[in-house]
Parts: C-alpha cells; structure tokens; sequence
C-alpha cells in the first residue's frame, strides 16, 4: 500500500509502508509492553525538528513498531553560511535528502514530506493545507500515538506551534476514534540546571529561547538505552544544511544532560497518570 496527496500546491512524497532498517530488541533495551503491530506517527514542522524525541523514534522502531515520521514545511529557508546553500529550491531539496537519510539512520519509514513553504503555516492558505494534510494523514495511517509539539512549539517557532496547533485541532474534533493516543514532546525545565560549559554555539542555541516545562507536567516518561541515543545522534548527522559535525556532537551531549536517558512527554488532555511506555 502506498499513499499518495494531491492538493494545489502540494505533493505529498510517496510514503513506503516497507519497514526500513528494523532491528530486533538487543541485550540491555529497556523493556516494553509494546504490541508489533502498533503505529507511531511523529509531525513535526522541519527537516531536523524531531531532536529531542528521536532515540524515542529509534527504541521503538528497533522494537518492531511501524514509526513514521511527517515534516510539513521543506526547510527552504534553513541558511547555514558552513554549507554555502542559498535558500529556495536548492536547499529544499536537500533538506528533503538529509530527511530521508535521517529517516534510514533512526530505522523508521522513509519521511512524509508534506512540502509546505517554510515560515508559511500561519497563513490562512497554507494553513488550511495543513490540516486537510494532516486529517487525511490520521485517516490512512490510523496510528496508535501520535508525537508532536505542545503549545511551546519548543522554541516558540510559529511553525512549530503552528503544527501543534492543528494536530491538535484535528484529533480533539472526534478523530481519537481513529488514532489513539495524543502526547506532547517537552524539555524538562530541570534538566538544564547545572548545566555543564557550554560551547559558543550551544550558548547561542540555548539563547534563542527554548520553552521547557516543567516536571510535574510530564508525567509521561520514556526511557531510552544507549544504543537508541547513538542512532538518533548518528541520524542528526544527515542534516549537516543546519550544523557541522562538531556542533551536532555539542547538541547531542547538551541532549544527554537536559534528558539523562530519558523522553519526557505530555497527553495532550492534561492526564498527570505517571507512564513508563507509550503504548501502556
């Protein structure tokens, strides 16, 4: 089975239903009462944007759960002066590549790309895009957790916000008989408390504002192993567009800190029942 959209100026990519780079459970993943059969679909507003929950989306996948991975806008306006791409057409389409090597390196489907223009989900026309996208997405995927922003849109990006904005919207309106559950990805505001030195770039990267939450409101907490935190960093290389491989290594060792071995999630209904599994 393939999926295929069409809508004015909107393709989506194909989306392959064939597993890529599945591994089994190995000595020392953490334990799941995860059923095989089950379906995870992450959205997310960029090429990149699925950091912090990505050794979620490697443990799972290496589980056996079909995981895929939804990106809506094409990243066009992503410029980096150490990759020498001027934004348009030209970055897109490698964002779009660093994407599908990300999707291959976490062992998930390869990503659905919903092209949307970067910087553009807050207008009516894109905007209305977006969820008839989405809606569709939900009915032919039907996945059993659904991963996206809180209303943080973690840094405050609007298209980040934006994104969980509609999601959000689609699945209150009734679409729960459809998909299951609902959960918010989230930085926990303790994890950056002694923070060790941080690099210029991590100074300036943590300056832009990120919004954590704290605590007491993720009471949805998935532990992750080691092998899952080196896959989701060996996967952020792909998009070496945004960072060099010395900056992707500062990210990834801020990551271990802010999370110590664990992704911290909220259910979008504000349910504080503490969880140790996505699928419990």
């Amino acid at each position: 089975m393939e999926y295929y959209f069409f809508m004015p100026r909107l393709a989506l990519a194909l989306v392959g239903t064939v597993l890529l780079g599945c591994h089994p459970a190995s000595a020392g993943m953490v334990s799941s009462n995860v059923d095989t059969s089950s379906t995870i679909l992450a959205i997310f507003a960029h090429p990149d944007d699925e950091l912090a929950v990505s050794p979620l989306l490697a443990r799972y996948a290496r589980e056996g759960v079909d995981v895929y991975l939804v990106i809506a806008t094409d990243g066009r306006k992503g410029v980096r002066e150490h990759a020498g791409i001027p934004a348009g057409d030209q970055l897109a389409a490698r964002r779009a590549e660093e994407a599908r090597c990300a999707c291959r390196e976490l062992g998930i489907h390869e990503p659905i790309l919903l092209g949307l223009a970067d910087g553009s989900l807050a207008s009516a026309d894109t905007l209305r895009l977006l969820h008839q996208a989405i809606a569709r997405l939900l009915e032919e995927i039907q996945p059993d957790v659904i991963l996206t922003w809180g209303p943080d849109g973690g840094y405050g990006h609007p298209d980040h916000r934006m994104v969980s904005n509609v999601v959000t919207e689609v699945y209150q309106r009734g679409m729960e008989n459809l998909a299951g559950s609902l959960y918010y990805a989230a930085t926990p505001t303790e994890g950056f408390a002694n923070l060790p030195a941080a690099s210029t770039f991590v100074g300036q990267w943590l300056s832009r504002g990120l919004h954590p939450t704290a605590k007491r409101y993720l009471p949805v907490r998935i532990a992750y192993a080691d092998e899952n935190l080196e896959a989701a960093h060996t996967s952020y290389k792909c998009h070496m567009s945004q960072y060099t491989e010395e900056e992707i290594d500062e990210i990834f060792a801020l990551l271990r800190h802010v999370q110590a071995g664990t992704v911290y999630l909220r259910p979008w209904f504000g349910d504080e029942t503490m969880r140790t599994d996505l699928f419990d």
